[in-house]
């Protein structure tokens, strides 16, 4: 059995490294997007004091008549394609809404009848039988609370039958009545001070038992803030949201955005391109510029010319990325240096994002922040260079010089990262930089995970690619 390449051996340990680093990264980022004072999502709860009514009186209610389930009509849908989508016949759908016709293209937003009553689990939930999560066990809580009537099922699922008078408990206590709200009973009976409609007689408290037509005031405000904690997951201790956090990274499966509800990679997948066309620009820009300017510099090193080549490179080192973007950006711009301008930015253009759209609005667009971002790599390439070209003499090594400027790459990968994620701001390129700062300031955590977990990712897995390279190129192991 042939023996594995020396640069092969440490591999595994190499991985594990990377692994327990990408554990500590991505932790980080729970931890700053959780445990922090005046963390996102105490603030987002904290704009609910500007929203609505605290609270609201409410009779409350044991008994209902069903009505009918009816759905909203998109645009230009007609009853054959409602009848289709909903696994109906067309017939038993006309019938359900007389007055209207098979093929007529009704208007958008109107309603249509499609089930002559409503779904068990559904009517658990809305009238707080049970909770959300639990709507199969308030599905069969209604069938055992009312043995006189027959439930009919279609497509697996029990229906009342419209006009049917359904009981849904015989009173609820307080306390009860707070845990389906995901509140404390202490909650409603401050709502309800002596006096009241809800406290007439003081008598109030977390074994009172509301009956049909009672009136109670609900602390909507906390039942909204209630509400809106499950929804996010905060509601539960920090270690399980972590296992949670842990396992979701591990699956590729970051919750939903708390914005809009979309699927966050699917979000982070559209900002994706336009963060990896300024990157690979970027550093086509850093090896242009820093390769050449090393052997420039290493081949004369005496003269007027080599010390501006020395300086040049020194200074792509310290020059801010930031600042060098907007001097390049007002030299450019018509009405800033220039009269006329050289070009416009195309800032508002979104052809001008994609490269394969519009290449000219493209360079337009990217041309300066690519300059300004692969800067900093321009310089240790160029330090890289001169190295290499110092160690091998008379001789130039591609492998030897490739090393290098592979070394440097490792060095430098997150900070040049960094930088362009800050001049997509600059620039209003829809990357992850522009989109991580718009969904912090909109305290949507999941997308903000996703973006700061899929960056960590690579950056770590980066290193582990480059360094088994390097190990390749010299003969070597990697290193740990």
């Amino acid at each position: 059995m042939p023996a594995r390449p020396t640069w092969l051996r440490p591999l595994a340990g190499r991985c594990s490294l990377a692994l327990l680093s990408l554990w500590v990264a991505v932790s980080l980022v729970f931890v700053l997007l959780h445990v922090v004072p005046a963390d996102f999502i105490t603030q987002k709860l904290a704009n609910l004091e500007n929203q609505g009514t605290e609270s609201r009186l409410v009779e409350f209610v044991d008994e209902i008549e069903v009505g009918v389930t009816d759905v909203r009509v998109g645009v230009g849908a007609t009853l054959a394609e409602i009848a289709a989508e909903h696994n109906l016949s067309l017939s038993e759908l006309l019938t359900l809404n007389p007055k209207r016709g098979a093929q007529e293209e009704l208007s958008t937003g109107a309603r249509v009848t499609v089930l002559a009553g409503e779904w068990l689990s559904q009517l658990a939930v809305r009238w707080r039988v049970v909770r959300e999560e639990d709507a199969e066990q308030g599905m069969r809580l209604l069938q055992e609370r009312n043995p006189g009537i027959e439930f009919p099922v279609r497509d697996g699922r029990a229906y009342a039958p419209s006009g049917t008078v359904l009981t849904l408990h015989d009173g609820m206590s307080v306390a009860e009545l707070a845990q389906l709200n995901r509140i404390n009973a202490e909650d409603i009976i401050e709502a309800n001070p002596p006096g009241t409609p809800g406290n007439p007689d003081g008598a109030l408290s977390e074994d009172t038992v509301l009956r049909q037509g009672d009136l109670i005031v609900m602390p909507t405000i906390r039942i909204t803030e209630a509400a809106i904690r499950h929804r996010l997951g905060v509601d539960r201790s920090l270690a399980a949201q972590y296992g949670d956090f842990l396992w979701n990274v591990m699956r590729f499966k970051h919750p939903p955005s708390f914005q809009t509800q979309e699927n966050s990679l699917a979000i982070v997948a559209r900002a994706l391109p336009r963060t990896v066309q300024l990157n690979l620009f970027a550093l086509f820009v850093a090896i242009a510029l820093g390769v050449p300017l090393g052997f420039v510099t290493s081949r004369r090193r005496e003269g007027t010319f080599a010390a501006v080549g020395r300086g040049l490179s020194g200074l792509a080192l310290a020059v801010p990325a930031v600042w060098l973007a907007i001097l390049l950006a007002v030299l450019v711009t018509p009405g800033g240096v220039f009269e006329d301008g050289l070009w416009s930015i195309p800032i508002t253009d979104p052809d001008a994002r994609d490269i394969t759209k519009s290449p000219v609005q493209f360079l337009a667009l990217y041309s300066i922040p690519a300059l300004s971002g692969g800067l900093i790599l321009a310089g240790a390439f160029a330090a890289a260079t001169r190295r290499s070209l110092a160690a091998g003499g008379s001789t130039v090594s591609p492998r030897r010089l490739l090393t290098c400027v592979l070394s440097e790459l490792r060095f430098w990968l997150p900070v040049f990262l960094a930088v362009n994620m800050t001049l997509e701001l600059l620039f209003s390129i829809p990357g992850f930089g522009l989109l991580l700062i718009q969904r912090l300031n909109q305290a949507d955590v999941p997308v903000s995970q996703a973006i700061a977990c899929i960056t960590a990712l690579f950056v770590v897995f980066s290193f582990v690619a480059i360094d088994l390279i390097r190990a390749r190129l010299t003969g070597e192991g990697v290193s740990l």
